[in-house]
């Protein structure tokens, strides 16, 4: 009788976990806002335990594939295009098939699936690319006129021209392209985001899909020239009613 039972619990156990979900994050892969939304057609990433998963990256020369080391990463159903792969995590682009709500992914291995979850999909969702530099968000922000990144030593100038790096601009775009494709031709959004640098709005000079990389955006923005400008200054970006995270840059005394 013992061992009978002992045998039922043991099959329970294991049919529960072969049928359990292992959890995954997912997150927009240039702010990393836990919890925050993300639109389709952004550069996402989703972190799980991948244990033997290969440390791989896509050719940018064409297409993004659906598939590297057998990896393959599902919204709703749709394969998504890859970035890389790694065994914590996998950089994907987001199906501009998803539809606005709560959305599900898998993650599977030569067609296994490994990882599965939920992620909130909204119709835009800016996110700004970012690194830490002396403890700040120091934003993907570049001087436009050299291309260097506007760090302290290397600030951008009051009056100038930077681009900020970011993702998200999701639905609100003037065309659509197939996914995992870079544009070939100019992509703008429909409308002009709002930048804040400081406690100032600048002015928008370009926002549109960035060239070469799938799922990227760039705006062109010139700094406020205000004497109050200088130093390590905020900037944050709002499109269509929503905001992006706040990030640093350092502009010129």
């Amino acid at each position: 009788m013992r061992q009978t039972l002992a045998t039922s619990f043991c099959l329970i156990a294991l049919t529960l976990s072969l049928h359990a979900q292992v959890p995954v994050t997912v997150v927009n892969g240039a702010s990393f806002q836990p919890g925050f939304p993300i639109a389709p057609g952004s550069y996402a990433q989703v972190f799980g335990n991948f244990a033997g998963f290969p440390r791989a990256s896509a050719d940018l020369t064409g297409p993004l594939p659906t598939s590297l080391g057998g990896v393959q990463v599902f919204v709703q159903g749709v394969a998504a295009p890859l970035y890389a792969t790694s065994e914590q995590v996998v950089a994907f682009v987001v199906p501009q098939a998803a539809q606005v709500g709560r959305r599900e992914i898998q993650v599977t291995r030569d067609g296994r699936v490994v990882g599965q979850g939920r992620f909130d999909v909204f119709a835009e969702a800016p996110g700004i690319f970012f690194g830490i530099v002396d403890g700040l968000n120091a934003g993907g922000v570049r001087r436009a006129r050299d291309n260097a990144y506007a760090l302290s030593a290397t600030p951008a100038q009051r009056g100038g021209v930077i681009t900020i790096a970011l993702t998200g601009a999701g639905t609100g775009l003037s065309r659509s392209i197939p996914d995992g494709q870079a544009p070939t031709e100019l992509v703008e959004t429909v409308e002009k985001p709002e930048v804040y640098i400081s406690v100032d709005r600048a002015e928008v000079l370009f926002s549109g899909l960035m060239p070469l990389f799938p799922g990227l955006w760039q705006i062109n923005a010139r700094v406020p020239d205000k004497p109050y400008i200088a130093g390590p200054v905020p900037l944050f970006v709002r499109y269509r009613g929503m905001t992006s995270n706040p990030v640093i840059f350092w502009v010129e005394p």
